[in-house]
């Protein structure tokens, strides 16, 4: 494969890198050996169409129709994608990959902001295994299902330099080509994105924002979710004449500088919960800051970052498991953002409290345990606010 262009992230130990590369990944040479080849496909449709990459591997001897029939991780109700076994030791020597990752977007939705955040949900999950920190990949989703390289590209690029500037430890990304006329199309994307990097400084490159124009790539669809932002010597009353929770945003929410007690996620369908929650939390230690409000967190591109930065400034990140958390892509990236962190500090940053029974819960998620209030113990989840006081 033909190396064209290559973005250097530093990440304050070894630097990753984003490549942009001319070639057949059907055909992975020696050298260029990765953990994960990540492809796309229709929901649960392997079909080896024409000019496919599919086609071109199953000629090779590979078939990732049999690969989904032996699936490792199956994610798919989640985030729309799937880990294969890996592959035997002959076909590992011969394609030099270790498994597949596939992607299969329009379980979810067929919007490139959304497909886009997904993708990066998909990997992130795999990627903080220290065997699994190489990758491969087409521009996903712009072949047979016809999103433009234009609006593909960038946003895969901004997701990929946000992910790795907050720690995901991946130490490459291959972005892999397959005809001319498609590198033509992306080099001066790719060179835009790394010259806008270049004339960052090491301070600004946390929060990148220059990049090329492109429609909005938020990592999440718009949120709408009315969470809050405790202060010290604040509270939030309870309105006793129609039962509701009002609105007490306590401080507005303009930069991720100040520092924070605790960092609370939760799916918005627990918000009464949540706000019981921390009520008691307040009561037992009036001082703590909490950050619990992204309803004033502008949509789009931005509003990851923003999360991140909040989340990278508190002490603990407090995630109340219920079936809806692992449903949400809001929750997803904030446990993600949560993960990096304590990946890159080496701390303990992710206490988990698990308000009601999820049989499908994802191993990421599982493999915290802190507090046990299921099924929706509402009591028991009060009464453990003094565990993190």
């Amino acid at each position: 494969m033909q190396l064209i262009s290559q973005i250097t992230i530093p990440t304050g130990k070894k630097d990753a890198v984003i490549q942009l590369l001319l070639g057949d990944l059907s055909a992975i040479p020696e050298e260029q050996a990765v953990d994960i080849l990540v492809v796309s496909a229709f929901p649960n449709d392997y079909t080896p169409l024409e000019g496919s990459l599919f086609l071109a591997l199953q000629k090779k001897g590979l078939s990732v129709q049999a690969l989904a029939a032996n699936k490792e991780m199956d994610l798919v109700a989640r985030l729309g994608c799937w880990l294969s076994a890996p592959l035997s030791i002959e076909q590992k020597n011969k394609f030099n990959f270790k498994k597949i990752l596939c992607f299969e977007p329009q379980y979810h939705s067929t919007e490139p902001q959304t497909i886009v955040g997904n993708i990066f949900r998909c990997i992130n999950t795999f990627a903080f295994d220290e065997s699994n920190n190489e990758i491969a990949m087409p521009v996903l989703a712009t072949g047979y299902q016809k999103v433009p390289m234009q609006k593909m590209l960038p946003a895969l690029l901004e997701n990929a330099v946000f992910w790795l500037q907050k720690g995901l430890p991946l130490k490459c990304i291959k972005l892999v080509l397959y005809r001319q006329e498609q590198a033509d199309t992306a080099l001066p994307i790719f060179e835009q994105v790394q010259q806008s990097l270049a004339k960052t400084t090491p301070r600004e490159t946390k929060n990148i924002s220059n990049f090329p124009p492109h429609p909005p790539a938020a990592p999440y669809p718009a949120v709408a979710e009315p969470e809050i932002i405790y202060a010290p010597g604040n509270a939030e009353r309870h309105n006793e004449s129609t039962g509701a929770v009002p609105p007490a945003v306590l401080q507005p929410y303009t930069k991720p500088t100040p520092a924070y007690d605790l960092f609370i996620s939760y799916s918005h369908k627990q918000t009464e919960a949540a706000h019981e929650f921390v009520k008691a939390l307040q009561e037992k230690k009036n001082a703590l800051t909490i950050f619990y409000d992204r309803s004033s967190i502008p949509p789009g591109g931005l509003w990851l970052r923003q999360i991140s930065e909040a989340i990278q400034n508190s002490r603990s990140v407090i995630c109340i498991l219920t079936p809806e958390y692992s449903q949400s892509d809001v929750c997803w990236d904030e446990f993600q953002c949560a993960k990096v962190m304590e990946l890159r500090t080496k701390k303990s940053i992710i206490k988990t409290i698990n308000f009601m029974k999820d049989d499908d819960m994802p191993p990421l998620f599982a493999i915290y345990n802190y507090i046990d209030c299921t099924e929706a113990d509402l009591q028991k989840l009060i009464n453990s606010a003094g565990r993190f006081c």
